[in-house]
């Protein structure tokens, strides 16, 4: 058995487009040592895609509000490149509207920047062994979600194009993102709002979409 001396470290790509804040980040994580170890850090969304494939990160540490790509898209988009990659969201925003999409997109942990760099390590260790680090307002945002089935963002951006007849292809090069996520979202409206083939799923974007 390894013991906690001996296992290797937790790689760690940090992503936020704020320079201060992404250099504090970086600087905390760094003298605060093992687990974490800092492999990489990125300014923006296409950096991280570009140094993910270079230091193969265990965990992706992103912020959700970047520019001009957000935190979520960078999720979706490395989800389908490096799928053995796990995401811990740190953010400013606990509205429940941001937690959900990063939620959908494949985010397993979410700390405030208010946090103690206690907490975000506990946060990527805890993701890193297979679990989650959710705060209240997600897990009863997620639990009201569940009692009234309802449209994520990002949902509600693949439904509009369903209803335009667009292919899942077509909406992938749309919105930027893999065709299997867009696979993915459909196939969770269909289940949520009962819907049995890809007519029924059309017929509803058409009644239900608003662009």
């Amino acid at each position: 058995m390894t013991s906690p001396a001996t296992r290797p470290p937790i790689k760690l790509l940090i992503v936020d487009d704020h320079p201060i804040v992404l250099h504090s980040l970086v600087s905390l994580l760094t003298t605060y040592g093992p687990p974490v170890q800092v492999v990489a850090q990125a300014r923006s969304a296409e950096e991280a895609l570009v140094l993910a494939e270079q230091s193969q990160p265990d965990i992706v540490l992103t912020d959700l509000r970047m520019q001009p790509t957000s935190g979520i898209t960078l999720i979706e988009r490395l989800s389908a490149r490096q799928p053995g990659i796990r995401y811990v969201v740190f953010t400013a925003s606990t509205q429940d509207e941001h937690m959900l999409q990063a939620f959908d997109a494949g985010a397993a942990g979410f700390v405030v920047k208010e946090s103690e760099v206690e907490v975000i390590v506990q946060a990527i260790e805890a993701v890193m062994g297979g679990s989650t680090h959710y705060p209240a307002g997600l897990m009863r945002a997620l639990e009201r979600r569940q009692q009234q089935p309802s449209l994520t963002a990002r949902e509600a951006e693949v439904l509009a194009l369903v209803a335009q007849g667009l292919t899942s292809k077509e909406i992938a090069r749309f919105l930027g993102i893999d065709f299997r996520t867009v696979d993915a979202h459909r196939a969770n409206i269909r289940q949520r709002f009962h819907l049995d083939s890809s007519a029924a799923l059309l017929r509803f974007a058409m009644e239900n979409s608003k662009n």
